[in-house]
């Protein structure tokens, strides 16, 4: 269990519309809680399903390089929701 969030100097969220949305997401709260200098990389995505999700966090491994100092959050969706990558693109239905 994480007690000590102010350590934090990223914070990387990914999911569906649960963690990126109109409104403001369990993803938005945790950055609050975080240190005021603390950088936010939301990679949630309307629609989004595992495959995504999945793939989200290794782009942005390769991009961003995880280290120590990094939070990590991922809240995964259902197994039944379809997404695929066609022509460049994400398609989340």
């Amino acid at each position: 269990m994480i007690t000590e969030f102010k350590k934090y100097k990223r914070l990387f969220a990914f999911g569906c519309s649960f963690t990126c949305y109109i409104y403001p997401t369990w993803a938005d709260i945790i950055y609050q809680s975080l240190n005021e200098d603390c950088e936010f990389y939301n990679c949630g995505r309307s629609g989004g399903g595992n495959l995504f999700i999945s793939h989200r966090i290794t782009e942005a491994n390769r991009k961003y390089k995880f280290n120590e100092d990094d939070l990590i959050v991922v809240m995964w969706s259902t197994f039944a929701r379809l997404d695929f990558y066609r022509d460049n693109n994400w398609i989340t239905p």
